[in-house]
């Protein structure tokens, strides 16, 4: 998978990847069962799922910062996995509202930063090496696959509070690999003089990258919030439903091992129009149909393209907007603008409609989400 001379360097990143996603795959499809079987209402949960995302509007440009007066991204990022795990810890005894909100916020202070900085940190580490970043981050598809089918086998034997202890598990885990990080140095860039961050990101292709993104991310509000909650109250029994969310995270691991350098070879306006496509249908059939097997089947191998294949052509987008030495930042304003203001205002608004007009209308606004998007990109074509 790896050649020689790429795996001290390759391996730790990869291994880092697995245990952090493999508490989001614990955690985004899980909690929300979690915090039902405690008493918290729909619009309860959206609000403190909306947390973890919202802080990536601010969070990650203070790691970024500090990472960069620091000059140690490995230290800053052990440092943000022990704060993380520390902040979890109390989550076991904890079931009111208040509590889990200021809990919440605490760990996403650390939480928000942990994938920008790994991006940042996997693309800088192996620039020199002939290993595409797909094969980095399919570590983390393949944790997020193994922890949302074994999750969904222990909450079935052992019941919901099992979320908790295990989203602990596997973030100590994930603290354990970044000891095997190799520190990177920055390069220095002559381009320091003649260009800033800023007036990068105000062009117009910057621009309209991050509202496209910004867009692709609320769209994935209601899935990553009430999924499970809509599986299981279309009668889907744990096992099936950690089974059915594995499946998506299977087809996404086989684009992401073997189609990392494909993607190039396509125009980015017609990829990102495919994953807009792609979501307007996916939303409206989950919304709708989700009692239907086949069809249920049928929209998770979608999830190839809604969410892997918009994330791999950001990444390239991040690459080809900003020189290596505004990577980090923006790395960090993606995550800022679309992760956490588009994914955080998303869970607000799929809390409050998942009350007033149920699951289905929920994943219909989400499918309205994707249209618009695509309708933005195609107008910005025409002109």
């Amino acid at each position: 998978m790896f050649s020689k001379n790429a795996r001290p360097i390759a391996w730790p990143l990869f291994l880092f990847f697995f245990f952090f996603c493999a508490f989001l795959g614990v955690m985004m499809p899980y909690i929300s069962v979690y915090y039902k079987s405690i008493g918290l209402t729909a619009s309860e949960i959206g609000r403190l799922m909306s947390t973890f995302t919202l802080s990536g509007i601010l969070v990650p440009h203070f790691w970024g910062w500090l990472t960069a007066k620091v000059g140690l991204p490995k230290r800053i990022l052990q440092l943000g996995v022990l704060g993380c795990f520390i902040a979890v810890i109390p989550f076991n005894w904890n079931d009111q509202f208040e509590t889990l909100w200021l809990l919440t916020c605490l760990m996403a202070l650390f939480y928000s930063a942990l994938l920008p900085m790994t991006d940042s940190l996997s693309v800088r580490s192996i620039r020199r090496l002939d290993v595409p970043y797909t094969r980095i981050r399919v570590g983390g598809s393949i944790g997020y696959v193994v922890a949302v089918a074994g999750a969904g086998f222990l909450i079935g034997h052992f019941g919901v509070w099992i979320v908790i202890p295990t989203m602990c598990a596997c973030l100590a885990l994930a603290a354990g690999t970044t000891f095997f990080i190799k520190e990177q140095a920055y390069e220095v860039s002559t381009q320091k003089e003649t260009t800033s961050f800023f007036s990068l990101v105000k062009t117009h292709e910057s621009m309209l990258f991050f509202v496209l993104a910004f867009l692709a991310f609320m769209s994935h509000a209601p899935f990553n919030v009430f999924f499970a909650v809509h599986l299981s109250n279309a009668g889907y029994s744990g096992e099936h439903i950690g089974m059915l969310m594995a499946l998506g995270v299977i087809i996404e691991i086989v684009l992401f091992l073997f189609f990392g350098n494909t993607i190039k070879q396509f125009h980015v306006v017609h990829i990102v129009a495919l994953c807009f496509i792609a979501g307007v249908v996916r939303w409206f059939l989950v919304g709708w149909f989700a009692s239907v097997l086949w069809i249920l089947i049928f929209t998770q191998l979608l999830h190839c393209i809604t969410f892997a294949l918009f994330h791999m052509v950001s990444i390239e987008q991040i690459r080809h907007l900003f020189p290596e030495r505004y990577g980090g930042q923006g790395q960090a304003m993606y995550s800022a603008f679309a992760i956490g203001l588009g994914g955080g205002l998303g869970m607000v608004f799929t809390g409050y409609l998942w009350e007033w007009v149920g699951g289905s209308w929920a994943f219909t606004a989400a499918a309205g989400t994707s249209a618009l998007g695509l309708i933005i990109l195609l107008v910005n074509q025409r002109r």
